[in-house]
């Protein structure tokens, strides 16, 4: 859908997920859109990297949320 904008089809799921559900570990957006988790993880840290995505830790997990304080205009673009 929005892979052409984004660049990658895997960086477009963890948007989706993390704008419809709030917050996501790597591992759980891997299973919910069937996919390996190496490019999930490859995105988490690229987007993080990026200012998109925070991230925090949960024991042992780390878990990830969209950055309040990155331009909403992207999410406008992911769920108008």
């Amino acid at each position: 859908m929005l892979e052409a904008l984004f660049g990658s089809i895997n960086r477009e799921r963890v948007l989706l997920f993390l704008h419809a559900g709030n917050q996501g570990y790597a591992r759980e957006i891997a299973r919910f859109f069937k996919t390996d988790l190496d490019p999930i993880q490859k995105q988490l840290e690229r987007l993080e990297f990026g200012g998109v995505i925070y991230s925090r830790n949960a024991g042992k997990t780390k878990v990830y949320s969209l950055n309040p304080r990155y331009p909403s205009f992207l999410m406008e673009l992911i769920h108008p």
